[in-house]
């Protein structure tokens, strides 16, 4: 059998030469300043403040004390219940947690706590 050559009968898109990261706006970025007030602010997991059984990880598994600052991430929590676009990188919407509670869906599970704690530590 004679092999027939592929015959292309679209053309070929160009490719972009150079596409720019994505970069976050600078409005909504968490400055070091920020973060460490969080930090000190509530000073330990909000997961472990809330359940005292709770066993802090960081996002790669590995256990830490809750109040290992270091170790800890904050997450962005809307002033009301929303989907969509994260809070504002403000005091009043950040709190501190660890990694594995952060990611693993434990936080989405207790907004309503989250905001409660918020509210009586940054009221408006």
């Amino acid at each position: 059998m004679k092999r027939v050559p592929l015959v292309r009968r679209t053309p070929l898109r160009p490719r972009k030469l150079y596409r720019a990261p994505w970069r976050r706006d600078p409005a909504d970025i968490v400055t070091p300043e920020m973060h460490a007030y969080i930090l000190l602010r509530d000073r330990m997991c909000f997961a472990a403040m809330k359940d005292p059984a709770h066993q802090c990880r960081d996002r790669w598994g590995n256990q830490h004390a809750a109040d290992d600052l270091a170790r800890l991430t904050l997450d962005h929590v809307h002033r009301a219940a929303r989907a969509g676009k994260r809070a504002e990188s403000v005091k009043g919407c950040l709190i501190a947690m660890c990694g594995d509670a952060n990611n693993n869906g434990w936080a989405s599970a207790h907004r309503q706590d989250e905001r409660d704690y918020l509210a009586e530590k940054e009221p408006e």
